[in-house]
């Protein structure tokens, strides 16, 4: 995340408080009045090898999408929009579709849209429905989404792939992945030659992550466009340390997409954002992603301090270690919904469509797999915790 270079005194928190907090009112005054003056400049980037140019800031489908909602988006200058088939029971697809139908700006936005039929023929199969949701006769990446067995990526598909891009129905291939096998996925799209993209779960705690950043440099060479997700994924529920951000005016979630920003290996970050201010805090930060000295040395704190509260999601370590057939790192990942995202209704669906086997936690002794732990998670606590929320 980069040195510290100077001392933060209280004086500097204060002003860079008032400045962060100056930079959103300013933008939520401004966007009426700039509505028939064109959109707003937001920062782009080159998405690796497909050359294509897409804002740092990606809108999120994974949200109930309104017209206002997209359109101050658009405004606001973002273009890279990622939805998938599976999003709001179908209805984000359709919903982006009418409005990008509707406001004729089709072909100013790089649509991203994914599949989680891995099997080759019905990944082909499924884009017709997504197409017909999108009103258009193409996406601009297509996913396999959270792809988490590397054999996945072979002949058969590349086959796949290589014809629907003949066929013109996608122009860029790739998947996102926030699974257990998340870096071996990585490595073997690096080495396969046929993934253009692909969206990883990525934030600020992932810097001191060696096989991560190791694997990560390896898709940079290899020239895949890298798209962060779930960059505010790190939160975690230690008050007394998240008042700091939040007082004064400072947002720790501001902070958190800039710390996604400092890494150049990421082309673009896609954020879920629900309401208009969301949007217009985030892309003011876009606009001045640079991190400062008081959002590094606070972010830096608050990842030290809350380290073992904060599940990796490498359930491989733990799941084995319990004489149950518990999903620990999908729990601990809706808790995570339940409490970051504030998505409690979505993380309560997820959690009860897990295995009836899976959700019974009374009884179970954890002790192992918190040895087991690389991160001295307390699995126990936390699971408990995440049952008695979501159940």
């Amino acid at each position: 995340m980069g040195k510290k270079t100077d001392r933060v005194t209280r004086r500097d928190f204060l002003a860079a408080s008032a400045a962060i907090g100056a930079g959103a009112a300013i933008t939520g005054l401004l966007g009426a009045a700039e509505a028939a003056e064109g959109d707003r400049k937001l920062p782009t980037a080159k998405l690796g090898k497909t050359g294509e140019t897409v804002s740092i800031l990606g809108f999120g489908g994974g949200v109930n999408v309104t017209p206002p909602l997209l359109n101050a988006s658009l405004k606001e200058g973002i273009t890279y929009i990622d939805t998938a088939q599976g999003y709001g029971k179908g209805n984000s697809e359709i919903n982006i579709g009418k409005i990008l139908e509707s406001n004729g700006r089709r072909k100013d936005c790089f649509i991203v849209t994914k599949s989680g039929r891995h099997e080759p023929e019905k990944f082909a199969s499924r884009l017709t429905g997504s197409l017909e949701s999108l009103r258009t006769d193409y996406v601009d990446l297509y996913y396999l989404h959270n792809l988490g067995d590397p054999d996945r990526l072979d002949a058969d598909l590349k086959a796949t792939v290589e014809r629907l891009k003949k066929e013109k129905k996608i122009r860029f291939f790739g998947f996102s992945c926030h699974h257990a096998r998340l870096v071996e996925v990585m490595e073997r799209a690096a080495e396969v030659g046929f993934v253009d993209a692909m969206m990883i779960k990525y934030n600020f705690r992932d810097y001191g992550n060696d096989e991560l950043n190791r694997v990560l440099d390896k898709c940079a060479r290899a020239g895949i466009g890298l798209v962060a997700m779930k960059t505010q994924g790190g939160a975690v529920s230690f008050q007394d340390r998240v008042d700091p951000f939040v007082g004064k005016g400072f947002n720790k979630h501001q902070a958190a997409l800039k710390a996604v920003w400092e890494d150049d290996r990421i082309h673009s970050l896609v954020s879920a954002m629900k309401n208009i201010k969301q949007v217009q805090q985030n892309t003011a930060a876009a606009r001045n992603k640079k991190m400062g000295a008081v959002e590094r040395e606070l972010l830096q704190q608050y990842a030290a301090e809350t380290s073992r509260l904060y599940c990796r999601g490498c359930g491989q370590h733990c799941e084995g270690c319990v004489n149950a057939p518990l999903r620990i790192a999908d729990t601990l990942r809706y808790r995570m919904y339940y409490e970051c995202y504030g998505d409690r209704q979505e993380a309560r669906q997820l959690f009860r469509e897990l295995p009836s086997a899976a959700k019974r936690i009374a009884g179970v002794d954890f002790s192992a797999a918190e040895t087991a732990c690389p991160y001295n998670l307390p699995v126990g606590e936390l699971m408990r915790d995440a049952a008695e929320k979501l159940a």
